[in-house]
């Protein structure tokens, strides 16, 4: 609450200042998106002002100045370029708007036709299939994302997330884990706090979006260029620090945390520098107020830090330093004391956990950038990334008495046991060389390699017996046990230089007429562990039917993953699971676009996915003898997923801007059990069914009309963020629920629970593998920007109800050793705030 009473006076505050008429400044560059060569005398106007406009100089730089406040559009031009309309460019004052526009070379004009496909430019567009490409402004004002990167794609068709409280993607039927993230020319593990080696998610994003100049986003098809996952690539690009001022900031917070972001030019505007700090807001409330009037038994605390460093050794060449780094904490600690009403008015004893984990993680690197004019250019890039993490888990065995309505009369602390360890740290070094090299006008040659050595990898995993009996003939006589399975113990160690990753690939984008293009590459990647190689052949084409407004687009290719470092170990350090395979995907995608008017476009898009030698534990491949353990893993596993999508896009024109994604899907997986129980179940990762619906609406003006309204309206509509420059938007999002296998309760297999009792039962899992599903899932957020525009500074009023009907969507059931079944709910109505003021 103490932070609503701070905006509502930053809002008062506000009306009391003297009105006067607010400019400011658009500031950019234009580049050939193929050579990334400036291009010099390209000539912006802006839409909303045909008569304000500027042409770029010898470093293809342009410079817009006395703008009136506001969101604007900029359309481009150039002789032999295809024109690009850029949205979303919004002017403040105190600080440049800044912009990066890439151009495409026109291949063919055709007289008569009306419909533009100026707001849909190509140009550096990672494929001509499956993709698609964000800028800076659309990133920022997407509702429902919290300023999240990976949750802002979450919109696209058919990439799908088990669970509000994380920003993990399932793109087209594949896990989590097989997603690529690429940000200045680096490839990182995972961008998010508390990260893990089996999922690139996590549940906040390290990236600030107010950094981020661009994202382009494949789900499928990609080219040579990416490899070693199966699914999906995420390209970020962060923008440069302002050259125009020495200093420049945005300080705030929102729900990603209490932070600020800084600016500045170097040597006079040669380079700029950019630097970016935040804090977890819970964190920042809980030094200022106190976590018990949070309501919350423990604080995820992180903080995380980013930055980008750019100088122009000469007109052709420049360096790029920048990086990342996140810091994350949390303690867990399970209430001894939590009522229950499932066990009103009874005694028993049962364990209660605690979590205890410290986690850091970085990427770094430094590229050296060299544009070969019309020929193309090259990108030399050193870099490293790590992690460090500790993990700690125990179980408190705790006899309670319960009252009438479940709650705890007395609790008594009888006996506390670990149960997990795991401590960790890995740190890689990069070398990459990526060139684009035009032989001619109708081939654009992209070649690459990257070694990738490993600095240091320790790691020590440590999970606790379990302990069991048996009751095999139902007659309430325990003859097998006590049973004690041996404790886990998996240690890894590997020195600087003693394994590596390579890779290298080849691509020619060949353009065989003004309508028809064509790539062709391949790639080779080896690790040296494992001792296994593969080669991915990549194939796309494009065709213009309706030049400019219709394409038909194909893709084919396939896709090697090497498996997860722990994939490798085994209990007994014998390595019989270092000669896993790499996992294998085979895509076909086929697709059709079509622009119907100004800024609106709608796609549809077929694909077929055919995975083979996924991981699979020989203890479920022989689970149907029960007593049977093995922590060994086999090549056995093959899924299908196959779908269709409709993706429907209307940039802002006018006012208006919007998406619209639908998918059918079905992903499923073969049983590699042995007998086989059936021929195929539901993948764990199938969402047959997902929509989407983004829209939004800028709004002028308000302000002002309301001061001049009688004073009961005027005066109590200071309490509301108003202003003359307003975005309101919603996201609705349905999908069909999850897949869950169905456990039963039975009580001839009892469990010893910290060396004390005997439990009630156990679960156990049927064998009917993902026969059942979690309800339907539906969200509706809602989010309102507003903007105060003050001589020299502006305010930034953010405002989002996440689930605004409260819809009670379950993300899982916890199953407890009495037998008793708890829901675990997703985000309820949940309202968030935030503010930053710029200068």
């Amino acid at each position: 609450m103490y932070r609503y009473y701070v905006v509502a006076a930053l809002l008062f505050l506000s009306t009391l200042l003297a009105a006067q008429e607010k400019q400011g400044e658009i500031s950019g560059q234009i580049i050939d998106g193929s050579t990334h060569q400036p291009l010099i005398g390209a000539n912006v106007v802006v839409v909303e002002k045909p008569t304000v406009g500027a042409i770029t100089d010898e470093n293809g730089n342009f410079f817009i100045k006395s703008l009136e406040v506001g969101e604007y559009s900029l359309r481009t031009t150039l002789v032999g370029y295809t024109p690009s309309v850029t949205t979303d460019v919004v002017v403040s004052t105190g600080r440049s708007a800044k912009v990066k526009i890439k151009l495409d070379e026109q291949s063919v004009q055709v007289e008569g036709v009306e419909v533009s496909a100026d707001y849909f430019s190509a140009a550096g567009a990672i494929s001509p299939i499956s993709t698609i490409g964000l800028d800076g402004a659309e990133v920022k004002r997407s509702p429902g994302s919290a300023q999240d990167m990976q949750r802002i794609v979450q919109s696209m068709p058919n990439v799908a997330t088990s669970d509000d409280k994380s920003n993990e993607l399932i793109v087209r039927g594949g896990a989590p884990n097989e997603n690529l993230t690429v940000m200045d020319y680096v490839e990182i593990p995972s961008t998010n706090h508390y990260p893990n080696e089996f999922n690139s998610g996590g549940p906040i994003n390290m990236v600030n979006v107010d950094l981020i100049e661009d994202i382009r986003f494949s789900t499928g098809g990609f080219p040579a260029q990416y490899g070693d996952k199966l699914s999906s690539v995420m390209d970020i690009s962060i923008r440069e620090g302002d050259r125009r001022h020495d200093f420049s900031s945005n300080t705030g917070f929102n729900f990603a945390g209490f932070g600020t972001v800084m600016e500045g030019a170097i040597d006079g505007g040669r380079g700029s520098w950019l630097f970016s700090a935040r804090q977890s807001l819970l964190e920042t409330i809980d030094k200022v107020v106190g976590i018990s009037s949070l309501g919350l038994t423990a604080i995820p605390k992180y903080y995380d830090t980013q930055w980008k460093i750019v100088y122009d050794l000469s007109s052709s060449q420049k360096i790029l330093v920048s990086g990342i780094y996140g810091n994350d904490k949390i303690f867990l600690k399970g209430d001894p004391k939590e009522k229950n009403d499932q066990k009103a008015n009874i005694s028993d004893s049962s364990s209660v956990e605690t979590v205890d984990v410290h986690q850091s993680q970085y990427a770094a690197g430094i590229s050296l950038k060299s544009l070969w004019g019309e020929k193309g250019y090259s990108v030399l890039t050193l870099s490293s990334f790590g992690n460090k993490g500790n993990v700690e888990a125990w179980d408190d065995f705790t006899a309670r008495t319960y009252g009438l309505s479940g709650q705890v009369l007395t609790s008594r602390l009888l006996n506390s046991r670990s149960t997990f360890s795991d401590n960790s740290y890995d740190s890689y070094a990069a070398l990459k060389y990526d060139v684009v090299y035009y032989l001619h006008s109708n081939h654009e040659i992209s070649a690459g390699a990257q070694y990738t050595t490993i600095w240091k990898y320790d790691n020590a995993t440590r999970w606790y017996s379990r302990v069991a009996r048996y009751d095999m003939n139902n007659d309430e006589v325990f003859e097998t046990g006590p049973i004690a399975f041996p404790d886990g113990n998996v240690q890894n160690h590997f020195g600087f230089g003693s394994e590596y990753k390579s890779f290298g690939y080849i691509s020619d984008r060949i353009r065989l007429s003004d309508l028809f293009r064509v790539t062709v590459g391949a790639r080779y990647d080896y690790f040296s562990y494992s001792q296994k190689g593969n080669v991915s052949p990549r194939f796309s084409v494009s065709y213009d039917v309706l030049p400019p407004t219709t394409k038909i687009n194909f893709a084919y290719g396939e896709f090697y993953q090497t498996q997860s470092l722990p994939y490798y170990s085994d209990n007994r350090g014998i390595g019989y699971n270092q000669t896993l395979k790499n996992s294998h995907a085979r895509h076909y995608v086929l697709g059709i676009e079509h622009i119907f008017a100004e800024g609106l476009k709608a796609s549809v898009e077929g694909y077929y996915k055919d995975y083979s030698d996924l991981t699979v534990s020989e203890e479920f491949i022989y689970s149907a003898d029960k007593q049977f353990r093995s922590d060994k893993y086999l090549n056995a596993g093959k899924r299908t997923s196959k779908g269709i999508e409709l993706f429907i896009q209307q940039k802002q024109v006018e006012t208006y801007y919007g998406t619209l994604s639908l998918s059918y899907s079905k992903t499923e997986e073969v049983d590699p059990r042995i007998p086989q129980r059936v021929s195929t179940y539901p993948s764990e990762y199938d969402y047959p069914f997902l929509a989407t619906f983004i829209a939004g609406k800028v709004v002028k003006g308000t302000r002002e009309a309301l001061n001049s309204t009688p004073f009961f309206i005027k005066y109590p509509s200071l309490i509301f963020p108003f202003s003359d420059d307003m975005e309101i938007s919603v996201r609705f999002r349905y999908s069909t629920g999850r897949p869950r296998t169905l456990q039963k309760f039975v009580t001839n297999i009892q469990n010893q629970i910290d060396g004390i009792a005997w439990s009630k039962g156990s679960w156990e899992y049927s064998d009917d593998i993902n026969s059942a599903r979690y309800p339907d899932y539906q969200r509706l957020d809602f989010q309102w920007i507003s903007r105060y525009h003050y001589t020299g500074y502006n305010i930034v009023v953010y405002m989002m109800v996440e689930n605004l009907y409260n819809h009670d969507n379950v993300a899982g059931y916890q199953y407890v050793s009495d037998g008793t079944v708890q829901t675990i709910h997703q985000f309820a109505f949940f309202p968030v705030g935030g503010v930053s003021v710029e200068f």
